[in-house]
C-alpha cells in the first residue's frame, strides 16, 4: 500500500469517530491492541476488535494478513492505527524499481518510523547533500551512477541510532526559498491531502519568494456530504460569499493538519 491511501482512510475514521464523540474511546482501544501486538499477540478477538475494528477489517474482506507500505514516508500514529486495525505484521520498506529492495524493517519492529536495515545484498552510503542551485549539466548515466559504481537513488535519508534507515524526503523535492528556508513540498502535499475536503494539492515554491503557495482541488462529494451534515446547506458554490466561507472552512481544516 502506499501512504496516501492509509492516509485518507485513516482521516476518514478518525473524523467519524470525532463526530460521534468516540475518540477517546478509540485512543484507548489502539493503544490496549499495540500493548499486545508488541508482545507477539495478534489476536482478533478482543473486546476492542468487536467494538471498533472488526467494522473497519470487513472493508477489507478481513482477509489481510501482512501489510507492507512505500514509496513514502507514514505518520507514525497512522502505521499505528493500522496494526491495531489488521492485527499483523506491518512492515516498511525503502527501494526503487531499478534496484529492488533497499531496506526492509523488521516483522518484529513494531513501533519505529525506520525503514529498516539494509538488505543483505545491497550497500547503502549517505552523502552530504551539496549546496543547492549550482546544478552541472552531466550526461544522464553519470548523474545516475556515480564513478565508483553507486547509484544515485535521490533520497534524502539518515541513519538512526538503530543502524537503520530513515527516508525523509527526495533531493529533487527540496529547494530553498528567498530567505534561505528549505522546503519539502512532497512532505507539505502529504499533509494537506490528509484533509476530507482535498482530492488533490500542489506545493509550488520560487527561489526568488520568500513563501511557497498550494493549489488545492476539492473533493466534491465530500463538500456535499459535509455541508448536508452540518446545516451548511446555504454553501453552494454560485456566490462569491459562499465561496468565500468555503475557503475559511477548508483553510481551518489545513491549519489544523498542519500542526
Amino acid at each position: 500500500m502506499v501512504p496516501r491511501l492509509l492516509n485518507k482512510l485513516y482521516d476518514t475514521v478518525m473524523s467519524e469517530t470525532s463526530r460521534k464523540d468516540h475518540l477517546s474511546k478509540s485512543k484507548v482501544a489502539i493503544q490496549s491492541k499495540l500493548t499486545e501486538i508488541r508482545k507477539g499477540n495478534f489476536s482478533c478477538d478482543t473486546i476492542w476488535d468487536q467494538q471498533i475494528f472488526n467494522q473497519i477489517r470487513s472493508m477489507f474482506g478481513n482477509k489481510i494478513e501482512r501489510v507492507v507500505v512505500s514509496s513514502a514516508p507514514l505518520a507514525l500514529e497512522v502505521a499505528d492505527f493500522f496494526r491495531a486495525v489488521f492485527s499483523c505484521t506491518f512492515i516498511e520498506c525503502y527501494g526503487q524499481t531499478e534496484c529492488i529492495m533497499g531496506c526492509w524493517q523488521s516483522p518484529n519492529d513494531t513501533q519505529s518510523r525506520e525503514t529498516g536495515i539494509p538488505t543483505p545484498v545491497n550497500h547503502i552510503k549517505l552523502i552530504d547533500i551539496p549546496e543547492m542551485g549550482y546544478l552541472k549539466d552531466e550526461a544522464k548515466t553519470h548523474a545516475t551512477i556515480d564513478d565508483a559504481g553507486w547509484l544515485r537513488t535521490g533520497d534524502v535519508g539518515r541513519w538512526t541510532t538503530n543502524n537503520a534507515m530513515q527516508i525523509i524526503d527526495r533531493h529533487k523535492n527540496i529547494y530553498k526559498l528567498s530567505q534561505g528556508e528549505f522546503i519539502a513540498p512532497e512532505k507539505i502535499e502529504g499533509i494537506y491531502g490528509r484533509s476530507q475536503f482535498i482530492s488533490q494539492v500542489y506545493v509550488y515554491g520560487d527561489s526568488l519568494q520568500n513563501f511557497p503557495i498550494a493549489i488545492v482541488l476539492l473533493d466534491d462529494d465530500f463538500v456535499q456530504k459535509w455541508t448536508a451534515e452540518n446545516d451548511n446547506d446555504s454553501i453552494v458554490l454560485d456566490t462569491d460569499e459562499s465561496k468565500r466561507q468555503l475557503t475559511e472552512i477548508v483553510l481551518k481544516d489545513m491549519i489544523e493538519k498542519g500542526k
